[in-house]
C-alpha cells in the first residue's frame, strides 16, 4: 500500500454516532445445562456452536472445545462423541481460541451419516498440508518456532440416527498456524444450494489471518497473510470433501473457484485454488440467509478500531491488512485510521455492509465492545417482528445483542445497526447480567425451524431467544 496517494488527516473517531436502541425485543429461555469439563475456575464447558443435522430428527449438537460434542433432545443433553479421546493424543486446547472448535453436517448426513469438524493439535512431527513459510518472532524479536496444527476431519457415522457416535474418520486437511490465536474458523455447507447446483456439497471453510500473539504489538498482520494468496490463512477457503485433485488428494477443488483457471487448481505457485475469497483478518462466523435472497454472511473482527458484517462474495477482497472497515490502516501502527483515498477504486476492495466501532467509556476498566458474534437472519415462527433481521452481538463487552434487517446488507452501502433489547421476565438486562460473568463469550445457534440459540463459554448453558414478556 502507497501511503503517498493516502489524506494524512488521522480518523480518531471513525463512527461517531452511536447504535441506539431498538423497539425489538427478546427474552431467552434456558434450555440445557452441559456438564462441567474444567477445573477451577474455568470448570464450565466451553460452548462454541450449536446447530441441527438437517435430517428432521428436531436434534441439536453443540460442542465443547474441550473435546466433546453433545446430542440435544427433549432438552436433555448426552455425549454423542468425544473426539478428544478418538484423535490422537495430541489434541490441544491449552488457549481460548485452540480446541474442538467446530463441526458442520454434509448436506446428506441422514443417508451418508458424513460430518466434518476442526480440532487443535501439537505438532508432534506431523507434517502439515499447508506449512508455514514465513519467520516468526516472540515478544522480544527472536526468532520461534510455529505453534500448532488446525486439523479438519471427516467423519462417517455407521447409524446416522443414532444418539452415540459410531463410525470411522478420516483427515483431510492440515493447516499449521504460526502463532497460538487467530486459528480457523466455522467450516459450513451452503444450506440454500440443491442437488445439481455447483455449491451443493461444497464445504466453505473460515481461516483467519494466524494472529501474532502480542508481537509486534502496535502492526496489523504482521505476517501480510491477509493479502498473499499462497496461503490459506485469512481466507474463505471452498473445497469438495468428495473430491481428490488437491496436493494431497485427500479433497477436491472445485473447478469454479475464483482462483482456478482453465480446470487446474494450481494457476501458480501464489495462488491456491481452495481460495474463495480473501483479505480477511479473524473472520469466525459466517451463514447464510434462509429466506429472501439467500445471502452469505460473514462477520470479520477487527484489531483497534472496526467491527465488519460483510456480504460473502466469490472472488471479493476484503481488505485486511490493508483496510478496516471502511478506512486505511498504517501496517505498522494499528492504532491510527486515515480516509479512503481518491482513488480507492482502483484496489478492488470489498467493504463492509454493516460496522460499528470499538466502545470504550471513559475510565471503564473491564471488557467493552471489541469482537463481534456472527449470527443469523431470524427465520422462525415465535417472534414474528424479528423475521428478516441479522441477530448478533459482540462477545467482549457487556453482552449486547444487535441487529439489522438483511434487505438492508447490499454492497456499497452501510446499514444502520441498532441494538437489540434483552429482558429478563418483565426486567430489561444484558447477557452478562444473566450470565454474572466478566466476559459474554457469547455465541449463536440456530435448529431446523430457523429458532435462534444463544451459548457462551463463560456458562456452559444452552439458552433460546423467545418472546419477551
Amino acid at each position: 500500500m502507497a501511503f503517498s496517494s493516502i489524506s494524512s488527516a488521522q480518523i480518531t473517531n471513525p463512527i461517531p454516532v452511536k447504535l441506539e436502541k431498538s423497539n425489538l425485543r427478546v427474552g431467552l429461555k434456558e434450555v440445557v445445562q452441559i456438564p462441567i469439563s474444567g477445573t477451577g475456575r474455568e470448570r464450565v464447558a466451553r460452548l462454541n456452536l450449536l446447530t441441527h443435522a438437517g435430517d428432521g430428527s428436531g436434534r441439536l449438537f453443540v460442542n465443547d472445545m474441550r473435546g466433546k460434542l453433545y446430542v440435544i433432545l427433549n432438552e436433555k443433553a448426552s455425549v454423542y462423541m468425544n473426539l478428544k479421546n478418538l484423535v490422537c493424543p495430541g489434541f490441544s486446547d491449552e488457549t481460548s481460541q485452540q480446541g474442538f472448535s467446530y463441526f458442520a453436517f454434509h448436506p446428506e448426513f441422514a443417508k451418508n451419516g458424513i460430518f466434518y469438524t476442526i480440532h487443535s493439535e501439537e505438532k508432534n512431527n506431523r507434517i502439515p498440508d499447508f506449512p508455514v513459510t514465513k519467520t516468526i518472532f516472540d515478544s522480544k524479536g527472536k526468532v520461534i518456532e510455529s505453534s500448532h496444527h488446525e486439523v479438519i476431519r471427516e467423519w462417517k457415522a455407521t447409524n446416522p440416527a443414532a444418539n452415540t457416535f459410531s463410525g470411522t474418520f478420516r483427515e483431510i486437511l492440515r493447516i499449521e498456524k504460526p502463532y497460538p490465536d487467530h486459528n480457523i474458523g466455522q467450516l459450513s455447507f451452503n444450506p440454500n444450494a440443491k442437488p445439481g447446483n455447483a455449491d451443493y456439497g461444497m464445504l466453505y471453510i473460515a481461516v483467519a489471518d494466524g494472529g501474532s500473539d502480542g508481537f509486534p504489538v502496535s502492526d496489523t498482520d504482521p505476517l501480510n497473510n491477509g493479502q498473499d494468496l499462497g496461503t490459506p490463512l485469512g481466507k474463505i477457503l471452498r473445497i469438495n470433501p468428495f473430491g481428490n485433485n488437491s496436493a494431497n488428494g485427500k479433497y477436491g477443488i472445485p473447478k469454479d473457484n475464483p482462483f482456478v483457471k482453465d480446470g487446474s487448481p494450481n494457476i501458480s505457485p501464489k495462488k491456491l485454488g481452495e481460495i474463495w475469497a480473501y483479505g480477511l483478518r479473524n473472520p469466525h462466523r459466517f451463514s447464510w440467509d434462509m429466506g429472501g435472497e439467500g445471502k452469505m454472511l460473514i462477520v470479520d473482527i477487527g484489531q483497534a478500531f472496526i467491527e465488519e458484517v460483510n456480504l460473502g462474495i466469490k472472488g471479493a477482497n476484503y481488505g485486511w491488512g490493508n483496510r478496516e472497515g471502511t478506512w486505511v490502516i498504517d501496517e505498522k501502527n494499528e492504532n491510527v485510521l486515515f480516509p479512503l483515498p481518491k482513488n480507492d477504486a482502483d484496489y478492488g476492495y470489498t467493504y463492509p455492509v454493516a460496522q460499528y466501532e470499538h466502545d470504550k467509556p471513559p475510565n471503564w476498566s473491564g471488557y467493552y465492545a471489541v469482537a463481534i458474534a456472527g449470527g443469523y437472519v431470524y427465520r422462525g415462527k415465535a417472534i414474528p417482528e424479528l423475521v428478516g433481521q441479522y441477530i448478533f452481538a459482540d462477545f467482549c463487552n457487556d453482552g449486547r445483542f444487535f441487529h439489522v434487517p438483511v434487505n438492508q446488507l447490499v454492497n456499497g452501502k452501510q446499514a444502520k445497526i441498532k441494538e437489540l433489547r434483552l429482558f429478563d421476565g418483565k426486567r430489561e438486562t444484558s447477557f452478562l447480567k444473566i450470565l454474572g460473568n466478566e466476559r459474554s463469550d457469547v455465541r449463536f445457534g440456530i435448529d431446523e425451524a430457523g429458532e435462534i440459540y444463544v451459548t457462551s463459554k463463560s456458562d456452559g448453558k444452552v439458552r433460546k431467544l423467545v418472546p419477551s414478556l
